[in-house]
């Protein structure tokens, strides 16, 4: 009877030099089958013990779900996976389906102004097809921005108005964020905001080079 206990015992030793959160959970569950076993045998019965191996095992078995939820593959919408590969790589597939369920497709007609230099900008835009001029004050023409490359995103990081207007192409899809959303959403997703950045900042660099 007492090998129940040296058994439930072992498995908890092995779970702690588990790497894997899943498995060491699957263990801990084991385990607690084992010391369960164990209760329900003695004379007369530890309930108490038993309740609380049920209670443990109903949290891990909770987790795992969670966790076997997490790690199913993802598969994104082939436009969705089109703009991961350009522009995204930094975010799992996972974190970018997150990403986009804030996200709007826009078709916006030819010509169209997207952004009036010196009015308030309320979202984020990506160019997933197509392209757009940039019209600032003085500039001898128009510059082009393509797909790949973001839209209002220096509004987004200083809230300060755009300095230039922009157009739209011929047949330009846009991605879009709303501001409010965005920010809340990454304000509670530390790994997403820290990659959206440097995805930002790398486009930035780009526009100043072939500025």
């Amino acid at each position: 009877m007492d090998a129940l206990v040296h058994i439930a015992n072992l498995l908890i030793l092995v779970s702690f030099s588990l790497k894997d959160i899943l498995w060491l959970r699957v263990l801990n569950i084991v385990a607690s089958v084992f010391f369960v076993s164990y209760f329900l045998l003695q004379d007369p019965q530890l309930l108490v013990l038993v309740a609380w191996n049920v209670l443990f095992t109903g949290v891990n078995i909770y987790q795992i779900i969670k966790l076997w939820r997490e790690r199913r593959p993802v598969i994104l919408a082939p436009r969705e996976a089109r703009v991961h590969a350009m522009a995204f790589g930094r975010l799992s597939p996972r974190q970018f389906q997150q990403l986009m369920t804030l996200a709007q497709w826009q078709h916006p007609q030819a010509a169209q102004r997207l952004v009036a230099q010196g009015e308030a900008l309320d979202q984020v835009m990506f160019i997933a097809d197509g392209e757009v001029e940039v019209r600032p004050d003085g500039a001898p023409a128009p510059i082009a921005l393509g797909e790949g490359q973001f839209i209002g995103e220096m509004s987004f990081l200083t809230g300060q108005p755009p300095g230039a207007d922009v157009h739209a192409g011929q047949e330009t899809t846009l991605v879009t964020w709303p501001h409010a959303a965005l920010r809340t959403f990454l304000s509670e997703n530390e790994t997403i905001r820290s990659a959206l950045q440097t995805i930002i900042g790398h486009d930035l660099v780009r526009k100043l080079r072939r500025a």
